[in-house]
């Protein structure tokens, strides 16, 4: 029995580690840029607006093709019964008549106030707006693919943070526990230390949940099935520092004018105005041309002999080219009174130009305040986490000073747990303010057009 349970314990220590192994080989870690590309490939919203940027791409096809005459072929067989009349003599009959017609038809816009042409940019404009639009998204889904990134990092520093108190309260846990046994200290002191450890247990825990959690967020961005065997690599972030430059920013502000968000609204007060060109061709003429071609067969018509007036066999290719016809055509439509349409569409044509120029303005104002608004966070992050690293440094020499009158039985173990807090306290505040900058400044040189660098 003794050799049978030992097998089993081999052969489960290897099924095992087998799985372990496999385990560690699926696992894959991901940079931030792989994870932005990743979204970029599979976000639903950049699969729709790459959808309606293929739409527009075949409406300027479209607006292009329409400058050409068209060209169309018919080719009828109708059968008549009864009292009817031949459609090539146009003599009444009583005989049942199959006739076939064919022919061949073009129609060409020559001159229509330019509103074929005008629609042509419009539709390029279009087409450049949906492109940029699509960019704005990508650009959208960066910042917040980045924003869950730094998020997962952000947590992963403060669960480094619990892990290190709870050590610390789990050696003081010891420590106490023998100088109470030894008699030097009550067993209050104990009870409070144990009490401490409980907290930052719990503590730990909500940070281990807040990680998950940030990790689900960030596989939800990505569109991915869940967050197993997925994990980011953790990049050495430069600590910040004075000399970190931030820029002016009316400097960020015109180095971001030609982002996606403020050239889409160009496009669209230039597709605006081509709709402006297109309403006012309609009170212009329009010169068109058509021309047919084509011929038919009757088997009511009939054919004689000239001489001997005997009928002839009429066969279909003869009476095809005795009814060859070819016709042309050229018109001009006038627009006199169209129930106030040209009017009206002239109209709101111009509140739509107007409408535009007020969407241009308002993107580039709302573009200006934001980066203003980061500027400020990125500054107040900045005096923050200097604030926090002096607090942390003197914390940290404080605690150590508590933490030794402790041991020695001078201060209680409530004075010693308020030390030990304010210090996880602050090193908590700097981890925050720490990524807060780094976040921030990301997004000014994002303004910028610099990509994401950790």
């Amino acid at each position: 029995m003794k050799i049978v349970k030992l097998i089993l314990i081999l052969i489960i220590g290897v099924i095992s580690q087998y799985e372990l192994s496999a385990q560690n080989d699926s696992l894959k870690v991901w940079t931030l840029n792989q994870c932005v590309e990743y979204a970029h490939e599979n976000n639903i919203q950049v699969k729709q607006m790459s959808l309606m940027t293929e739409s527009n791409k075949a409406n300027l096809i479209q607006s292009k093709a329409e400058l050409l005459p068209n060209l169309n072929a018919s080719v009828s067989d109708r059968f008549s019964y009864g009292r009817a009349i031949d459609p090539y003599s146009n003599d009444f009959t009583e005989q049942n008549i199959q006739s076939l017609s064919a022919s061949i038809s073009s129609y060409a816009t020559i001159f229509s106030g330019f509103r074929k042409f005008n629609t042509i940019k419009q539709n390029q404009y279009k087409l450049s707006s949906s492109l940029e639009e699509l960019e704005e998204i990508k650009n959208s889904i960066a910042l917040q693919v980045a924003s869950a990134y730094l998020q997962i990092l952000f947590d992963k520093e403060l669960l480094d943070v619990s892990k290190r108190q709870l050590e610390i309260s789990k050696e003081q846990e010891s420590r106490t526990q023998i100088l109470v046994n030894a008699g030097s200290l009550a067993k209050g002191n104990l009870l409070e230390i144990q009490a401490q450890l409980a907290n930052e247990e719990l503590s730990l825990i909500n940070a281990e949940n807040n990680l998950k959690t940030s990790y689900l967020n960030l596989t939800q961005l990505l569109e991915l099935d869940s967050t197993g065997n997925f994990e980011i690599e953790v990049p050495e972030i430069e600590e910040p520092s004075a000399e970190i430059f931030i820029a002016h920013t009316d400097t960020i502000y015109e180095e971001s004018i030609d982002l996606p968000r403020i050239k889409k609204e160009e496009f669209n007060l230039q597709s605006s105005e081509s709709g402006l060109k297109i309403a006012k061709g309609g009170l212009y003429p329009t010169l068109y041309a058509q021309a047919g071609y084509g011929s038919g067969f009757s088997s009511a018509a009939s054919k004689y002999d000239p001489i001997t007036f005997q009928p002839l066999t009429y066969s279909y290719s003869d009476q095809f080219n005795d009814n060859l016809n070819f016709s042309f055509s050229i018109g001009l439509s006038i627009p006199i009174f169209n129930n106030l349409q040209v009017k009206t569409n002239i109209t709101n044509s111009r509140l739509n130009v107007e409408n535009s120029k007020y969407q241009l303005q308002l993107a580039k104002n709302n573009l200006y305040k934001d980066i203003q608004q980061a500027s400020n966070l990125a500054y107040a992050a900045l005096a923050r986490y200097k604030a926090s690293k002096k607090a942390v440094d003197a914390q940290t020499e404080s605690f150590s000073y508590t933490k030794q009158k402790f041991d020695l039985g001078l201060v209680n173990s409530v004075d010693y747990n308020t030390a030990k807090n304010q210090l996880t306290k602050v090193e908590s505040d700097m981890v925050q303010s720490k990524f807060d900058f780094v976040f921030r400044i990301n997004i000014l040189n994002f303004y910028r057009g610099m990509p994401f660098e950790l």
